[in-house]
């Protein structure tokens, strides 16, 4: 029989595992869902497996080395850059995401952090909660027919967003280097240039995967290019921004705002780091992709990868598709 495992279940409370769990016994298909924190427990329970899911695993070539029987892993996500892509094909492994299971909902969850920021809506909430009752404190805000609304990465949930915002009447511009051009006309915005993107955004939404050229692609240099009083919001990965930096922009007034579901250091990011402390900064715990509907999706689609996998087929999702058919 074929075994599936689940590494660290725990990075998912309160999930119901026992969807993919279902539908794999009934494929045939051994499932143990684990709540793996050390590679031991990771060895103990998937030496044996076949497929392997797993959320914030950092599953490197060692790591792979000790799980002879993988041959594909499934991320339990859109990002899978805790997986050692490159490693995992040099093994003849399969790397599967789930690139479409909550677009819309990392789409609404950035919108209401925009309108959040836009509106003042937290800050107010706070100074209200505090027994301040002060209309216009706080930086100034703006009909969004005003502003420019920009786009720092077009993908799925970009375009998505673009499209939640159109009613509002905003001039939109998104930079990615990796879309045709004819992609932002399709979608209603204008394609811009980095520079250009930092210089004319009021709003910037970011949604680039995490690679070593994002690293850091807002820190201080790129703020400073940015508009007095821009807003920026992150629902994509938490390095992308530098952080420290994020927080003095924020401190010294060059952003008004920031809507961040990622954080670079998450989920340990110090209690005394600066950000914490910055008034106009909404902070969420890595939730944007939560729903019900995404949740059940997001299972359904891991056992649909590992059951197309396993019966001889290469998944749509699979991200070394070509280097594996080389």
């Amino acid at each position: 029989m074929k075994k599936y495992a689940m590494l660290d279940s725990q990075a998912l409370a309160g999930a119901d595992f026992g969807v993919e769990k279902k539908i794999l016994e009934e494929a045939g298909i051994e499932c143990a869902i684990g709540e793996c924190r050390t590679t031991e427990e990771m060895v103990r329970l998937a030496a044996d497996a076949d497929a392997i899911g797993l959320c914030y695993v950092d599953m490197n070539g060692k790591l792979m080395d000790s799980l002879k029987k993988c041959k594909l892993l499934v991320r339990y996500g859109i990002g899978y850059d805790s997986i050692n892509v490159p490693e995992a094909t040099a093994r003849g492994i399969a790397v599967c995401n789930l690139p479409d299971y909550c677009q819309p909902d990392v789409a609404t969850h950035a919108f209401a952090m925009i309108l959040d920021c836009c509106r003042k809506i937290t800050l107010q909430d706070r100074l209200m909660r505090g027994g301040k009752y002060l209309t216009t404190y706080g930086y100034r805000i703006h009909r969004l027919s005003t502003l420019k609304m920009g786009f720092a990465g077009f993908g799925a949930i970009a375009k998505t967003l673009a499209r939640y915002m159109k009613p509002y009447q905003m001039d939109m511009l998104a930079f990615d280097p990796y879309l045709p051009e004819e992609v932002f006309a399709q979608n209603g915005v204008r394609q811009a240039g980095f520079e250009e993107l930092l210089a004319q955004a009021d709003i910037i939404s970011v949604h680039s995967p995490y690679t070593p050229e994002t690293h850091h692609m807002f820190c201080k240099a790129s703020f400073a290019k940015m508009k007095d009083g821009a807003i920026i919001v992150n629902t994509a990965r938490g390095p992308i921004i530098c952080l420290d930096d994020l927080a003095e922009a924020l401190k010294n007034g060059k952003l008004a705002a920031a809507g961040l579901d990622t954080m670079e250091g998450e989920p340990n990011v110090p209690p005394g780091h600066p950000i914490f402390a910055c008034e106009s900064a909404i902070l969420t715990p890595h939730c944007a992709f939560n729903s019900a509907e995404a949740e059940l999706e997001q299972h359904q689609k891991v056992a649909k990868s590992v059951i197309e996998f396993l019966g001889g087929n290469i998944p749509y999702n699979c991200v070394n598709k070509k280097q594996l058919q080389k």
